[in-house]
């Protein structure tokens, strides 16, 4: 399957979900990722933000859980980069307020930097996966970049709504394959 094709089919499905729906799926997917063994050893944690109104994982069970509960790890975000094609990391806590960037993305308004180098696991969005690990986003290689700058041996997760597609994912040569995937209903490895 063409990434455009899988990008129009999930989106489509997204848009079929209420509100209620997504919150319901993004507190399972969590509670799965907070019982799982994937974070025990990471000291930097990097989570992405969800866009409102864009029908995406709520990440906030998971930024909760680890600011009140884990204040010992580290927990960081990103920003896009003023050249527009980059990703910038920066820490963040539960003081930290965010401000909507042009594409209505939240971004923390404090910037502590993170260098890549330093993030043990990745928490990634994604609109659909394969059963090979391969993902799909919204196309503009952000994620592909920044992972690409991470050490070799960082834990790269996928958050789904929806289980994996049965065709497999047309990948370019610089995708970047997911170690795992959460979706309400299960884990999936592709170490």
């Amino acid at each position: 399957m063409n990434k455009e094709t899988a990008r129009k089919i999930y989106i489509a499905k997204r848009n079929e979900l209420s509100a209620d729906e997504i919150q319901a799926k993004s507190k399972l997917i969590a509670e799965t990722f907070i019982g799982s063994d994937l974070w025990k050893d990471a000291k930097f944690i990097h989570i992405f933000i969800s866009i409102p109104n864009k029908g995406e994982i709520d990440t906030s069970f998971l930024l909760n859980f680890f600011l009140k509960q884990h204040p010992e790890i580290k927990i960081c975000t990103s920003i896009v980069h003023a050249n527009g094609q980059d990703l910038l990391h920066t820490c963040i806590t539960s003081e930290t307020t965010y401000l909507p960037n042009k594409w209505n993305i939240p971004e923390p308004v404090e910037r502590l930097e993170v260098d890549e180098k330093n993030i043990d696991l990745v928490l990634l969005p994604l609109l659909a996966f394969d059963t090979k690990g391969n993902r799909v986003g919204y196309g503009k290689g952000f994620y592909d970049r920044f992972l690409r700058k991470c050490k070799p041996d960082v834990v790269k997760v996928g958050l789904s709504l929806f289980e994996p597609t049965k065709d497999l994912i047309d990948a370019d040569a610089w995708d970047v394959p997911l170690d795992w995937v959460l979706t309400p209903e299960q884990i999936y490895g592709f170490n």
